[in-house]
């Protein structure tokens, strides 16, 4: 397997002072430029979520963050890949990224020379769907603000993914102070089988500088991102299945 403003729009306008008609520069109306981009525009931490099928790892999952810094350049980063072949948790990776018009394209590498490739529509601040990861895996990208995310609070989930069959759900958990949880629920379907947790289990650790904490959820290891204050988003370390979890503190 191979391992995101503006310019302003210009407008000209010439006023004839004896006939008072107004004028477009070069044309009879105001003209318009395509909204172009620079890697300028691309700088801070970011956090990605890609999911596809690989022809020698089969179905997989990755999430992982970053910093860009407007010149090019990526460094902290790291990933979490939940593979067909196997979990490969918090690998570091090194990158580059260039811009072309409204697109960003992101080149992320491991220490093994091991390549992730992936391009998005840019989006200064919130979130924008990424596409081509390593070819034809899809997902977002997720703008970073780890400032001001403690771990104790109330947070309600989905997940997705696949174990026997394709799995849903949807839940809720109560991380206390020390992150152990004091209460939630969960209920989801595995291909034919729907099983309801009407209290849960777990831990939501603190996080490292980067915003990447690990976790666990009814026995599930996990690997999270701080996306923001209110946001992270969880994805599973066990070989039995593919977990991704976004969650959402009240």
């Amino acid at each position: 397997m191979n391992r995101l403003g503006f310019d302003l729009a210009v407008r000209c306008l010439c006023a004839s002072s004896l006939s008072l008609l107004l004028v477009a520069c070069g044309d009879s109306g105001s003209s318009t430029k395509t909204p172009t981009n620079t890697v300028g525009d691309v700088s801070g931490g970011y956090v990605f979520h890609a999911s596809g099928t690989d022809s020698n790892d089969g179905d997989y999952s990755v999430l992982g963050s970053f910093v860009a810094d407007g010149k090019g350049n990526i460094s902290s980063a790291v990933a979490d890949y939940n593979l067909g072949s196997g979990i490969d948790p918090n690998v570091p990776l090194t990158g580059t990224y260039t811009v072309s018009g409204t697109i960003a394209t992101f080149n992320l590498t491991d220490g093994a020379s091991v390549k992730d490739s992936f391009s998005a529509n840019l989006a200064v601040s919130g979130t924008t769907p990424l596409q081509n990861f390593d070819g034809s895996g899809s997902g977002m990208l997720y703008k970073q603000t780890t400032s001001g995310f403690v771990t104790p609070g109330t947070y309600s989930f989905s997940l997705t993914g696949e174990g026997q069959g394709t799995i849903s759900g949807s839940g809720q958990f109560v991380a206390g102070t020390g992150g152990t949880f004091t209460g939630g629920n969960m209920t989801f379907t595995d291909a034919q089988t729907s099983l309801s947790y009407p209290t849960v289990t777990g831990f939501l650790a603190t996080p490292l500088t980067n915003g990447r904490g690990q976790a666990a959820l009814v026995g599930s290891n996990l690997a999270y991102y701080v996306v923001g204050p209110n946001q992270i988003l969880m994805l599973g370390l066990n070989d039995q299945n593919l977990l991704y979890i976004p969650a959402t503190k009240q």
